[in-house]
């Protein structure tokens, strides 16, 4: 089975699937921050450690990426302090019977990544951060974790800015 398996990336010479840490993800630094934060919080969570814990680590990534200086510094500043008071918002709209301990860690990242910008970045409009914010999870979740991630945004939109 493994013998069925090919990649173009010489492993052996070094080659990996991402780029160097100098080099951007992405085209768009706004985009590139936010992926940022979202990996962040993902290892947050999976560390069972705050994101406050983790700030020096995270500011010093930071200076290293491409990532837009501006957004990555909002969202370093909504999130991390109010942690708790995301995942409880993103927790509210999972089904009783779905507890937050199963749901797939980056799906969590996504969506508490994108409250904290929703609540943080109004002089975006929320259009344009859900879209955002729907396909940065199609480049990590499956198809029925992109439509969850979705559905719960546009139900986010309308608890953190209910005039919009």
């Amino acid at each position: 089975m493994l013998d069925d398996l090919t990649t173009t990336f010489d492993w052996d010479q070094g080659d990996d699937a991402f780029p160097d840490h100098t080099q951007p993800l992405v085209e768009d630094g706004r985009t590139e921050a936010r992926i940022v934060m979202v990996q962040w919080v993902a290892s947050a969570l999976l560390l069972q450690e705050p994101l406050t814990l983790m700030t020096e680590a995270m500011t010093a990534q930071a200076k290293r990426r491409k990532a837009d200086k501006r957004t990555l510094a909002l969202l370093g500043a909504e999130l991390p302090p109010h942690q708790d008071r995301y995942a409880a918002m993103v927790k509210a709209h999972f089904h009783a019977t779905w507890p937050w301990e199963r749901t797939n860690v980056v799906l969590r990242s996504v969506l508490m990544t994108a409250a904290a910008e929703l609540t943080a970045n109004v002089s975006l409009g929320t259009g344009a951060l859900v879209n955002e914010y729907t396909n940065i999870a199609k480049g990590f979740l499956p198809t029925d974790d992109v439509a969850f991630v979705r559905a719960t945004l546009d139900k986010l939109v309308l608890v953190i800015r209910p005039a919009a």
